[in-house]
C-alpha cells in the first residue's frame, strides 16, 4: 500500500467572548526547517561541582550544551603575581604590585594595571620584575606542559547524562589569547573605578591576571622573542605562529584533562569588545580571517584536534543595521556581523576553515512591543537588498546563504522578575527570555541557544541580570522556568517545524518533532495582558499523541503541569496573559518514517579531473538534513560546502580546490539516510 504524505495539522481557534475573529495555528510537520543542536549556557566557577547545580542544569532544565572560557592559563613563572600585575595581597603586605600597600596603592605606574605594546616590551622591566614569555615550539605535547586547566565539574556531569540528555556538546570561546601574542589596538580605557584601570590607558594591559584588550599581531613577522630553536625549531616565528601553537596545545590540554572532545570552538568571544578583562578586538575582517585560517591549519595537523568545529565570527547582533555591518570609517572602522560574512565568503579557504556561523543575541529589536518584528534577526538570517540605513551597501546576504547553520552563543541583561517592566509591555523579565528564544529559533533560524551564565546571585541575594537562577531560587527562579519552556523537551536532533499563525498577532507558536524519539513539542507564548483560551485540534495520516503533556507559567505560577487528553482530535486549553505552555505529545510517528528509505544519490563531479574548479551534483529524494564535504584521503576534512536542511530536489555545488595539493580527494554527502562519497582528482 502506498503512503500518502504526511498531512498533519494542529488548528488553534481561540473563543469568540474575546475576538470576533478565530485565531488559526496550523503545525506542518512536512514542512520543516533547521535541526536543534540543543540549549545551554556558559558558568566556569566552583559552583559546577556542586551536585545542586549539576542536577539543576542537567536534570531539571535539560540543558545538553555547555559552554567554556578558553582563555589559556599557563603554570609559573609565567602567571606568577597574577601574570606581573598589581592586584591584591593582603594590607600586611608590603610590596611594589600590591594594591593593599598603602606605599603603593595604584602600582609601579599610578595606573593600576601593566602595560605593553606587543612582545617585544612584553619583558620590561615593571616594579623590578620581566614578565617571562612562554614561547611555543613545534613540540605540541611538551607546549601542553606549559598551562593549567580549570576544576570544572560540569563537563564530567555532562558526559555522564549524554545519553539520558540526547546528546553533550562541549564548546568553548578564546576570551583571549595569551597575552604576548597581541599589540596596540589604538584604544584606551574608558573608564574609571578603583580598583579598575585608570581611565586612559592603552590597551593592551594585565589587570589582575586578565589579558585586557589589544589585538591579535596577524602580520606573519618573526620576532627574536618567539625563537623555538632550543625547542626543536628552526629559529624566530611569528606571533600569529605563536597564537596558533599555543591555541592548538591548550585545547589538546584541555581535553585530555576532562577526557573529552569539543564539538566546536569559537577564537574570538566578542570581537570589537575590549573590556578590563579577557578580551581582544578584531576590528576588521581581514585579521579574523587570517587568524582563522591559521587555527584551522594547526588543528588539522593533529588527529584529536581536527574534528572541532570552528564558529564564529561571535560577534554582538547589534540593535540596529550599523551593528550588523559596520561602525566608523577611515582609520576608525570596525567591522560588523554581515561585513564579516561577506569577506568570509570572498576567502574560499576561510569559508572553508569555519564550520558554522554563532552571534550573541544582545539586541532587544523585536521585543519592545507585542507583535513587534525581530528586524535584526531577520537581518542577519536573509541579509537585505535596500540599503536599511545611510552608508550602508545594498544586496547583502544574510547567513542562510552561505550553506552553514548558525547558533546563538550568549545574551542576558533581563530582571530576575516574571514581568519587567511591571507597566506596559514586559519586555525585559522572565517571561521574555521565552519570548526572545522564539524568536532567534523561529526569525533568526539559530540552530541552538545559550544563555551567558547558568547561576549567579547579587549582593542581594536575588538571581543577577547576568543568570537564570541561584542555588536559592533553583527551579522556581522566573527566568530559569522560561527557558525550561523550550530547553526541556526540545532535545537534540528535533527538527522545527512550521507553525503559522492566522488571525491574531497575539498568540506565538513553533512546533519541534524528534523522529527519533516519537515526540511533538508545542510551544505557545501569550503576549497579550489576558487570557487567551483555544481549541486544539489534531487532523494527519501520521500517528499523532493520544495526549499531551501540559507545562503552564505565568507570574507567580511556574511549571504547573497537566494532561490533556486528545478526544476527536481536539482538546480544549488556555494560556494565561503574559503566559507561556509547552505541550510535549510522545507516540508520534511521521508517515515518512514508515516509507522504504529512500537513499540520497550523489553524482559524479565535472569535471574530473580538475585543475581550479569543479561542480558536485546530488540529488534528495525528500527534505533532509545535509552536510557536504570535501575530505583528503585520511578522512580530515577539508572544506564544508553545504550544511544546512534541504528540500527534495537536485542541487549543484561549485567547489573552489586551487587551495589544494594535486592528488586524490573524496567528497562526502551526509544526510538522515547515511553517507555517501565520490573520489575526485585534481591535477
Amino acid at each position: 500500500m502506498q503512503h500518502l504524505p504526511l498531512r498533519f495539522f494542529l488548528i488553534l481557534f481561540f473563543t469568540p467572548n474575546l475576538f470576533s475573529q478565530n485565531t488559526t495555528i496550523t503545525v506542518t510537520t512536512t514542512e520543516r526547517q533547521q535541526v536543534i543542536d540543543g540549549f545551554g549556557a556558559h558558568q566556569g566557577n566552583s559552583q559546577t561541582n556542586a551536585t545542586w547545580w549539576q542536577q539543576l542544569y542537567f536534570d531539571d532544565l535539560g540543558a545538553s550544551i555547555y559552554r567554556v572560557d578558553l582563555t589559556p592559563r599557563l603554570i609559573a613563572p609565567y602567571s606568577t603575581l597574577s601574570y606581573y600585575s598589581p592586584w591584591f595581597m593582603g594590607s600586611q603586605t608590603d610590596h611594589v604590585l600590591n594594591l593593599e600597600d598603602p606605599d603603593n596603592p595604584n602600582g609601579p605606574e599610578n595606573n593600576r594595571v601593566r602595560t605593553y605594546t606587543g612582545a617585544q616590551d612584553y619583558s620590561r622591566s615593571f616594579g623590578g620584575f620581566n614578565a617571562p614569555i612562554a614561547v611555543m615550539g613545534p613540540d605540541i605535547d611538551a607546549n601542553v606542559q606549559l598551562f593549567n586547566f580549570p576544576n570544572d565539574g560540569a563537563i564530567q556531569a555532562g558526559l555522564d547524562r549524554k545519553d539520558l540528555l540526547g546528546d553533550f556538546k562541549l564548546t568553548g570561546s578564546l576570551w583571549s589569547p595569551v597575552p604576548w601574542v597581541k599589540i596596540s589596538s589604538g584604544n584606551n580605557y574608558p573608564e574609571n573605578w578603583w580598583p579598575g584601570p585608570v581611565i586612559g590607558t592603552p590597551w593592551p594591559f594585565i589587570w589582575g591576571g586578565n589579558f585586557a584588550g589589544g589585538r591579535l599581531d596577524v602580520s606573519g613577522t618573526p620576532l627574536a622573542v618567539f625563537d623555538d630553536s632550543a625547542l626543536g625549531g628552526s629559529g624566530p616565528t611569528s606571533a600569529l605562529t605563536q597564537f596558533a601553537r599555543s591555541t592548538a596545545a591548550y585545547i589538546r590540554g584541555y581535553q585530555q584533562h576532562f577526557g573529552v572532545q569539543f564539538y566546536a570552538i569559537s577564537i574570538q568571544n566578542e570581537l570589537n569588545f575590549e573590556q578590563f578583562y579577557n578580551s581582544a578586538t578584531y576590528p576588521l575582517s581581514a585579521q579574523y580571517i587570517t587568524a582563522l585560517k591559521a587555527i584551522r591549519a594547526e588543528f588539522d595537523k593533529y588527529d584529536d584536534l581536527r574534528p572541532i568545529r570552528l564558529m564564529g565570527p561571535e560577534d554582538l547582533l547589534g540593535g540596529d543595521a550599523y551593528g550588523l555591518w559596520q561602525y566608523g570609517g577611515g582609520a576608525n572602522t570596525i567591522h560588523k556581523n554581515l561585513q564579516y560574512l561577506q569577506n568570509l565568503a570572498a576567502d574560499p579557504a576561510a569559508l572553508a576553515a569555519l564550520d558554522f556561523f554563532c552571534i550573541h543575541g544582545y539586541a532587544n529589536d523585536g521585543v519592545s512591543s507585542s507583535g513587534a518584528n525581530p528586524t535584526a534577526w531577520d537581518w542577519w538570517r536573509n541579509g537585505w537588498q535596500a540599503s536599511p540605513a545611510p552608508g550602508i551597501p545594498a544586496n547583502v546576504q544574510g547567513f542562510s546563504a552561505f550553506g552553514k547553520k548558525s547558533w546563538m552563543t550568549e545574551t542576558s541583561g533581563e530582571n530576575a522578575a516574571w514581568l519587567s517592566p511591571a507597566n506596559g509591555f514586559p519586555n525585559n523579565g522572565g517571561w521574555s527570555i521565552a519570548l526572545k528564544i522564539h524568536q532567534a529559533l523561529t526569525n533568526g533560524r539559530e540552530s541552538a541557544w545559550l544563555y551567558w551564565t547558568f547561576t549567579e546571585s547579587g549582593d542581594n541575594g536575588e538571581v543577577t541580570n547576568f543568570a537564570l537562577s541561584n542555588q536559592a531560587a533553583g527551579a522556581a527562579a522566573p527566568k530559569f522556568v522560561a527557558a525550561k519552556h523550550f530547553f526541556k523537551f526540545i532535545r537534540p536532533d528535533a527538527v522545527r517545524v512550521n507553525a503559522t499563525v492566522a488571525g491574531s498577532d497575539e498568540l506565538l507558536a513553533s512546533a519541534y518533532v524528534h523522529d527519533k524519539n516519537g515526540t511533538l513539542t508545542i510551544v505557545l507564548i501569550n503576549t497579550a495582558a489576558a487570557a487567551r483560551s483555544a481549541t486544539i485540534q489534531l487532523a494527519g495520516d501520521a500517528t499523532l499523541p493520544g495526549s499531551f503533556d501540559s507545562f503552564t507559567s505565568s507570574n507567580g505560577n511556574y511549571w504547573q503541569a497537566g494532561t490533556v487528553a486528545v478526544s476527536g482530535n481536539s482538546f480544549d486549553l488556555t494560556v494565561p496573559g503574559y503566559g507561556v505552555t509547552t505541550l510535549h505529545g510522545s507516540g508520534y510517528t511521521s508517515a515518512t518514517q514508515n516509507k522504504p528509505v529512500a537513499r540520497a544519490r550523489l553524482l559524479p563531479n565535472e569535471p574530473n579531473p580538475f585543475n581550479s574548479q569543479t561542480r558536485i551534483r546530488y540529488h534528495l529524494e525528500r527534505s533532509t538534513p545535509v552536510r557536504l564535504t570535501v575530505q583528503d584521503l585520511a578522512g580530515r576534512t577539508l572544506a564544508v560546502l553545504v550544511e544546512k536542511i534541504q528540500g527534495a530536489g537536485e542541487y549543484a555545488v561549485d567547489f573552489d580546490g586551487t587551495r589544494l595539493a594535486p592528488g586524490l580527494y573524496f567528497y562526502c554527502l551526509e544526510t538522515a539516510e547515511g553517507k555517501v562519497s565520490g573520489k575526485m582528482e585534481r591535477f
